[in-house]
């Protein structure tokens, strides 16, 4: 697997008004079996962008071919609402959903499917690795899968407590909260280190990260309007608040 190198971008993020839960976690979050079943619908269509993705990869070899999981895991990114101790602010904001596929040398990679700025659910996002998915699996029944970008952790929110998914440590919502507050409060959206662009602030004027491996864009493929659409996707599908989402390798 590649690594991943993460840094931080600003996106607006706020729950979909839609219906038909696909858990009472993502539910609670507006995410619906529907928009599940249409983001991935989105990705269906990207086993060739995603043969020449692996090709263009370091070291690759022979010719692949790809297949795309029937899964699509909803993925939360740290609220800056919630750091900020707002009353009622959930842990994290909807970002994306998060699709895995696999090369048949066994090599992974993950469609990150946004909702774009004509309402439809369109691929925004090419990450190699399966990390999300790998996550997501841990998961119990209901909970939240929770990213927080800038110590690249990953956790289960659920039944009011915050569960680590690499050591099973759980603390409270409000202990949780006052740890993000200590590690965030001087990088919310205003702060000096937000204005000074810096790696793991937030920044309203950053752009979006076409793909999450630092290689290549695969050739023959229309990415031009990738970042264009990560950016506005993702506004689209919010009403206010900043989130946490960018991924990236260094050169």
């Amino acid at each position: 697997m590649s690594r991943r190198v993460l840094a931080l971008a600003v996106l607006t993020g706020a729950a979909l008004l839609m219906t038909a839960p696909v858990s009472g976690a993502a539910q609670a979050a507006g995410i619906s079996s529907a928009d599940a079943s249409a983001a991935h619908s989105a990705a269906a269509g990207f086993q060739d962008v995603l043969a020449r993705f692996f090709a263009q990869a370091p070291g690759a070899g022979k010719p692949v071919t790809v297949q795309i999981a029937p899964d699509a895991y909803p993925v939360y990114e740290l609220s800056p609402d919630f750091v900020a101790g707002k009353p009622g602010a959930a842990p994290g904001d909807f970002a994306y959903f998060a699709i895995p596929a696999r090369a048949s040398d066994g090599r992974t990679a993950t469609l990150w499917s946004v909702r774009g700025a004509d309402g439809l659910w369109q691929v925004g996002n090419i990450a190699s690795g399966d990390v999300e998915g790998e996550y997501a699996r841990k998961l119990p029944a209901g909970a939240q899968l929770l990213h927080e970008p800038q110590v690249d952790a990953w956790y289960a929110v659920s039944h009011g407590h915050v569960t680590s998914l690499t050591d099973q440590r759980a603390v409270t919502l409000d202990g949780y909260q006052r740890t993000v507050e200590a590690r965030y409060a001087d990088k919310l959206p205003g702060s000096a280190y937000a204005r000074d662009g810096e790696a793991g602030g937030y920044d309203a004027t950053s752009q979006v990260m076409p793909r999450g491996d630092g290689g290549p864009v695969p050739s023959g493929h229309d990415t031009g309007w990738v970042p264009l659409l990560i950016l506005v996707g993702v506004l689209a599908v919010s009403g206010a608040g900043y989130v946490f989402h960018l991924r990236r390798h260094p050169a």
